[in-house]
C-alpha cells in the first residue's frame, strides 16, 4: 500500500472516531485546549536562551495556565520552529536543520500519568539519554480491519519506560506512564509529545518527531494531524 491511499484509509476512518481527552489525561479533568503558539514569530520564548531555561519557560507556561485554569495547553502540529538547536536535528547532507515538528504538545506538569485512548501493542519502549530528544517515549501499533497505525508518546520518565515491555498488549483507558522532569525527559519543560503515525519506515527504536522543511509534503502523509483523533475546535 502506498502512502497515499494509506493516509486516505486512516483520514477516512478517524471521520468517524472523536476520542476525549479524559481518556488520553484521565486524573486532570480538562477537554478544553488553550493553543499556543511556539513557531518562530511566537511572543512566550522569544529567543534560544529564553526556551531552554527551563524556570523561564515553566514560568511563562504557568502564567498562562494560570489565566486558563480549565485548559490544558497544547499546539504544535506542523509548527516551524526555532528552538532545535541539539546536534541531533542536524541533517545528514545538508546544512539544513530540522525543525518541522510533526506531533501535539500537551503542556502538563511533570508526573502527569499518560493513558492509552485506544487499544494497542508495544513496539517501541525507550528511554533516550540525548538532550533535546524524547527521553522516555513509547510507540503503540493499532489495527482495526484495513487501517494500520501508530501513536508515539514522547517525554515521559525513565521509570515508566522500565515497566513496559515490547509486545505488550495496551487496553483503552490503561496507564501508559508518567510525564519526566527536566533531567530525564530530554531537558526539555515537562510535556507530553503526542504523534500519529501511519508507517514506520526503517525506523528501529526512534521515528523523527521533527522534520525538515523541504520534506513536508512527504512528513505529511506519514505523520498527519493527531487533532483527527480529538477534533478539537481550539487548536489552530
Amino acid at each position: 500500500m502506498d502512502e497515499k491511499q494509506r493516509y486516505q484509509n486512516f483520514i477516512n476512518w478517524a471521520k468517524n472516531q472523536q476520542f476525549s481527552l479524559k481518556k488520553l489525561f484521565p486524573t486532570i479533568q480538562k477537554t478544553a485546549l488553550y493553543s499556543i503558539d511556539l513557531s518562530i514569530n511566537n511572543s512566550t520564548v522569544k529567543t534560544e536562551a529564553e526556551f531552554n531555561n527551563p524556570t523561564y519557560f515553566e514560568a511563562q507556561l504557568l502564567a498562562i495556565q494560570n489565566q486558563n485554569p480549565k485548559k490544558i495547553i497544547a499546539g504544535g502540529y506542523l509548527e516551524k520552529r526555532a528552538l532545535y538547536t541539539s546536534d541531533i536535528y542536524n541533517a545528514e547532507n545538508s546544512s539544513e536543520k530540522r525543525n518541522i515538528h510533526l506531533g501535539v504538545d500537551f503542556w502538563l506538569p511533570e508526573k502527569t500519568t499518560v493513558h492509552a485512548i485506544l487499544d494497542g501493542k508495544i513496539v517501541c519502549a525507550v528511554h533516550q539519554k540525548d538532550v533535546k530528544g524524547y527521553g522516555g517515549f513509547i510507540i503503540l501499533k493499532h489495527q482495526f480491519q484495513e487501517v494500520e497505525f501508530y501513536t508515539l508518546y514522547g517525554h515521559l520518565s525513565e521509570e515508566s519506560i522500565l515497566k513496559l515491555n515490547l509486545n505488550d498488549e495496551i487496553k483503552t483507558g490503561e496507564k501508559i506512564g508518567d510525564l519526566g522532569n527536566y533531567d530525564e525527559n530530554g531537558e526539555w519543560v515537562p510535556h507530553l509529545h503526542f504523534q500519529v503515525i501511519l508507517s514506520l519506515l526503517n525506523y528501529k527504536n526512534d521515528f523523527p518527531g521533527v522534520v525538515l522543511e523541504s520534506e513536508l509534503e512527504y512528513w505529511k502523509m506519514i505523520c498527519p494531524n493527531p487533532n483527527l483523533l480529538f477534533m478539537s475546535t481550539d487548536l489552530q
